[in-house]
């Protein structure tokens, strides 16, 4: 089934669990989460963010997921990602998305409050649930402004707590040390900043750019009230990784396309199938 992100979270703050969020591009990635979520018979959330309209329409996602997750018994979020265009959103809606997140993290505070709050005027009327995002985060791709520290963007309590009461916001997506793509190092999360936040704040929590950051980190973020984590990176390396083994392994000359990327929905598949463990 299809529910929006705050029935899916009411779960997850009953549990003390988070749910996992992946994000698609195409039919392979799609059937990847829908069956990995059944394998294990929990929850997901299928999120499409607004720059890979470049690869696939909002209605042809919509329409796949909703073929897919409609009539089964687990239910499934639609989600659109890192959406900064109020035109996106509405087509989104229409489209039929379950959920839907304004990002706007790099505008002053007062304008995201006023911004989101607008989405969310929207979205509610139509049944949407809404994420927002404060504090400073890389961009989706992993890349990141010269000289532009990300310690500097972490999400201040006090800010979390104006911004989730003002907006209205369903659930709020903060930056406490994790990054999009792939880390340098091994990540450090500010857990204390983290404790703060959850003390001040109403509304379930998120944790973007997951991918890379140790079990026992997330599973400790989890407990002090992170009820959504993003994966994708992690998703996306693993099945490069098998297309080029897959490749080294069969060089026949009339090799067929969809067999490797059948291989490669197989590996993305695992790669959720255990986080959706994890996390619950």
């Amino acid at each position: 089934m299809l529910v929006d992100l705050n029935k899916m979270l009411e779960h997850a703050v009953k549990n003390n669990c988070a749910i996992g969020s992946f994000n698609v591009y195409n039919l392979e990635s799609i059937q990847a989460v829908v069956k990995a979520a059944q394998a294990v018979g929990q929850p997901a959330i299928i999120s499409f963010g607004e720059s890979y309209i470049q690869h696939a329409s909002l209605d042809v996602i919509a329409a796949i997921v909703k073929k897919y997750c409609i009539d089964t018994e687990i239910p499934f979020v639609l989600h659109l990602d890192h959406s900064k265009h109020f035109e996106t959103i509405v087509r989104a809606i229409s489209a039929g998305f379950t959920s839907v997140m304004y990002d706007g993290s790099s505008l002053p505070l007062n304008e995201n409050i006023e911004k989101t709050r607008y989405v969310v005027q929207i979205a509610h009327v139509a049944g949407v649930s809404v994420e927002g995002e404060l504090g400073y985060m890389n961009n989706e791709d992993g890349s990141a402004s010269p000289g532009l520290s990300l310690e500097k963007g972490y999400t201040k309590p006090e800010d979390a707590k104006k911004y989730a009461e003002a907006s209205g916001i369903d659930a709020l997506a903060i930056a406490i040390g994790n990054a999009h793509g792939i880390y340098k190092g091994i990540p450090e999360l500010d857990f204390k900043r983290l404790a703060e936040i959850s003390s001040v704040v109403d509304i379930p929590l998120v944790l973007h750019g997951s991918s890379g950051i140790p079990i026992p980190e997330l599973q400790k973020a989890i407990a002090l009230g992170i009820r959504k984590i993003n994966i994708n990176t992690e998703i996306s390396t693993q099945a490069i990784k098998t297309a080029r083994q897959f490749l080294d392994k069969n060089k026949q000359e009339n090799l067929r396309f969809e067999t490797l990327a059948k291989s490669a929905e197989q590996t993305m598949s695992k790669v959720i199938k255990d986080y959706i463990s994890i996390l619950n």
